[in-house]
């Protein structure tokens, strides 16, 4: 249920911001009464849906070619809706700005979430270990932010001051959204960073936790709702203005100017004065000619040879930052590999018995769990999070491991 609720407030934030864009950029030109701006902003709504399909298209597809065909249909249905959608509208021109606008909206989308996915392998490569400030890059269709209350405000003052109700409606409606969508965000995510914080901690149970922050969200929530039907019940209350109608148009005489600007050329052409003047142009030397071609298609090949290294690189890294079951792919490395230990001049040393042991309880923790153990897990917390802590066996390596890491020297 959490994670359900928190994509809904991803696809919320994403499709709030976007749909609120175009409704704003019309208020500039816009006059009332305006019919057609009424109802644009429910149009500008559909944008919805390459959001939703874009994000299930992007945990579901491996390959990125499977992924640019789930795009494209994307694309193709977003289109037809649009279409029926402002097909109703006999101003052609405010038909074609917003269908080009939703395009243009919809192929940024999936190609925001192709990057995202692209982002993951990076991230893996990153030492989220070895600095323990590091944190992942947020994604921007994915992290809803209090901040962005500020474009809604900005829109919200712009319809206000350009008399544009219907707008200055949707802004303040999609404010309270956008708030709504962004605490319940935040509430999910703080919890479960508390969670992973608690199974190092005092082991408070999870439906306790949840219990005591689910009270606190409910206070805010009704503080909230309150403010809000503040907001809604005062709505026609407000007082528009336009402050175009007091800009005064500056009128120039162009008259005067015309025969300054425009004087009249001298007679004759400047071309055959040149040549009378420096002779007849010589040709180009056959090998300038021949140097020029060869560099141009050395650039060319450079440039070609680049741009499938790239594309190589984009295929595989899009390819391997996901498993075949949609999960992240991470790869499990020795601690002591960051430490570059110099090689022994001649032959192979051999382990000693602590060594040995400790190798072997490395070996047999990979073998179970497949994240990195962090640097501050004791060895009973490193088989509690693989999973074998009460296995026979692994209780007689675990000792056999602690005599060999912090037992006395023989």
């Amino acid at each position: 249920m959490r994670k359900t609720i928190k994509k809904i407030t991803e696809w919320t934030h994403a499709s709030l911001i976007l749909a609120i864009i175009l409704p704003a950029l019309y208020t500039l030109g816009a006059k009332q009464p305006d019919p057609i701006g009424q109802t644009l902003y429910a149009r500008c709504l559909l944008i919805a849906l390459p959001v939703v399909l874009s994000d299930l298209a992007i945990d579901k597809c491996r390959g990125l070619l499977t992924y640019l065909a789930a795009g494209a249909l994307t694309l193709a249905v977003t289109a037809a809706l649009g279409w029926a959608l402002i097909s109703p509208v006999h101003d052609s021109s405010v038909s074609g700005f917003y269908m080009t606008f939703l395009l243009l909206e919809t192929g940024g989308v999936v190609i925001g979430r192709a990057a995202e996915r692209l982002k993951r392998r990076r991230s893996d490569d990153d030492a989220p270990n070895a600095d323990p400030s590091w944190r992942p890059t947020p994604d921007t269709l994915r992290t809803p932010s209090f901040a962005v209350l500020i474009l809604f405000g900005a829109v919200y003052t712009l319809a206000l001051n350009l008399n544009n109700p219907p707008v200055c409606g949707a802004a303040l409606l999609s404010a309270i959204l956008y708030a709504l969508a962004t605490l319940l965000h935040r509430y999910i995510c703080e919890t479960e960073t508390y969670l992973s914080l608690n199974k190092r901690t005092c082991n408070l149970p999870s439906r306790r936790i949840y219990g005591i922050g689910s009270g606190m969200l409910a206070i805010f929530l009704l503080l909230f709702v309150l403010l809000s039907l503040a907001a809604l019940t005062t709505a026609s209350g407000r007082t528009y203005r336009d402050i175009r109608e007091s800009l005064t148009p500056i009128e120039f005489d162009y008259s005067q100017l015309s025969g300054e600007m425009h004087p009249e050329s001298p007679s004759g052409d400047p071309a055959q004065a040149l040549i009378e003047q420096f002779g007849e142009a010589k040709p180009t030397p056959r090998w300038l000619t021949v140097l020029s071609q060869v560099m141009e298609a050395a650039l060319l090949a450079v440039v070609f040879a680049a741009l499938l290294k790239v594309i190589f690189n984009t295929f595989h890294a899009f390819r391997e930052a996901a498993d075949e079951n949609g999960d992240l792919v991470e790869e499990l490395q020795e601690a002591e590999t960051a430490v570059k230990i110099p090689k022994a001049p001649s032959g192979k040393r051999r382990l000693s018995e602590r060594e040995r042991i400790r190798k072997e309880y490395r070996r047999t923790i990979r073998r179970y769990r497949k994240d990195m153990p962090a640097r501050h897990e004791s060895p009973a917390e490193i088989e509690q999070n693989a999973g074998i802590r009460d296995d026979a066996d692994i209780q007689l390596l675990h000792d056999r491991y602690e005599l060999a890491r912090y037992g006395r020297e023989p």
